[in-house]
């Protein structure tokens, strides 16, 4: 039977908040085993980095604890990073088994999953882990990289022309030039990584209920929906212009920089060198949804690339795949953005998920029939009474208090109850 996140103390999550680590050990060992379960749900092809995966969640727990209000909240959170970070070790992973397969070399047998203690461990260590300027790092191989590469270059150059053939030497100089260019993307890429999972990467979080706006300091400004969470990479605006979005965001994008816009949705990544776009990812979404407002973008995935332009818009499947979003989608995506909530021809139960995203309310359908009618509503975002009248209107429910609960019940059996 899989494990579930059990309720939090509030005085642990005060705790927490405070900056008390024996509260954050206290939530993790309640917790092992169901994050334990869900990480290798999460990297079934990749059991021997759960322990490696779970860590790294419950750093950035701690790092963004002072935002956390009930244990809801904090298993949201962990289920995106979970989701976000199994990705980029699926993709680190691929290239150590293409290396793998190359050179014939065997992977070690994965062996059982360390301990409760042994992870704790693990994670204090990294709480007190002294703080390493990725960027710098990186341009430092880079630069080693370029040193060694032009060495070579001038070691082949100065060999006697008879010895070695022109076009032997052509090629040599192709090859390193294309070796330097994918090592340059490829470290590029990693220092990203690396950098939106620092520790001094600055996170933005949305609550239920809850817009958000905020300028960057590149003069770009970003609008938020609720339930989301934007990260921003250390010294946004200099050499990286870099963020990563869970949930939906609206982005102006200040033009006129040499270094390009880039959103991170999970493994898609957006850029845009100057003009509005719209993004949507969150966990509980079939896929992710980009539109461009204004200007252009590229769009990529794993498996494709698309370059946009104002007024199109592309839904990116969980596999990579792309095509273009239908009219229904883009509204129930991103109507947010004009002040309404658009949603067509859906469960009962997904507009009551939905209230609760955008309304902060807690309402259920405890009947199964109910909850699966469909029903479509297009209301405004400032009148919570609006979209229950809308789906009391659609579903053919009706909306009580049972014992303090906010409740839709079928309208004839409420009536029929109401009557009694």
């Amino acid at each position: 039977m899989p494990s579930t996140f059990s309720p939090i103390d509030p005085a642990t999550i005060a705790a927490l908040n405070a900056g008390d680590e024996r509260a954050l050990e206290q939530i993790y060992r309640a917790h092992h085993d169901v994050l334990i379960e869900r990480a290798t749900e999460r990297l079934k092809e990749e059991p021997a980095a759960v322990p490696r995966l779970v860590v790294a969640a419950v750093r950035e727990l701690w790092e963004e604890r002072a935002g956390f209000h009930s244990a809801a909240e904090i298993e949201v959170f962990l289920h995106e990073e979970f989701r976000y970070r199994a990705r980029a070790i699926h993709s680190r992973m691929a290239s150590v088994h293409r290396f793998e397969k190359t050179e014939g070399v065997k992977s070690a047998p994965h062996v059982a999953h360390p301990t409760a203690d042994q992870i704790w461990a693990d994670i204090y260590a990294a709480l007190h882990k002294p703080v390493v300027d990725t960027a710098t790092a990186a341009r430092a191989r880079r630069e080693r990289a370029r040193h060694d590469a032009a060495g070579h270059i001038k070691h082949v150059g100065d060999r006697e022309s008879l010895k070695v053939p022109m076009i032997v030497g052509g090629i040599g100089i192709i090859v390193v030039v294309g070796a330097l260019l994918w090592m340059n993307r490829t470290s590029r890429e990693a220092v990203v990584v690396e950098m939106l999972a620092a520790a001094e990467a600055e996170a933005i979080t949305t609550l239920a209920g809850q817009l958000g706006s905020l300028a960057l300091n590149d003069g770009s400004t970003a609008r938020l929906g609720p339930e989301s969470r934007l990260v921003i990479v250390p010294r946004f605006g200099r050499e990286y212009r870099t963020l990563r979005l869970t949930g939906t965001g609206a982005f102006t994008v200040a033009p006129g920089n040499e270094v390009s816009f880039d959103a991170h949705l999970g493994d898609v990544v957006v850029t845009s060198e100057g003009g509005a776009i719209s993004l949507r990812d969150y966990g509980d979404d079939p896929f992710c949804v980009i539109r461009v407002e204004d200007g252009s973008a590229r769009v990529r995935s794993p498996v494709e690339t698309r370059s946009l332009t104002a007024g199109q818009s592309v839904v990116v499947d969980h596999d990579g795949t792309m095509r273009d979003a239908t009219g229904d989608e883009v509204a129930q995506a991103f109507a947010w953005t004009e002040g309404r909530l658009v949603l067509r021809d859906v469960p009962a139960s997904m507009v009551a998920s939905q209230l609760s995203r955008w309304f902060a309310m807690q309402v259920t359908i405890p009947d199964s029939s109910a909850a699966a009618r469909r029903v479509s509503i297009d209301v405004p975002l400032e009148s919570s009474q609006a979209a229950i009248s809308a789906m009391e209107r659609g579903a053919n429910l009706r909306f009580v208090w049972e014992d303090n609960r906010m409740v839709f019940r079928d309208a004839g059996a409420a009536l029929g109850a109401a009557r009694r």
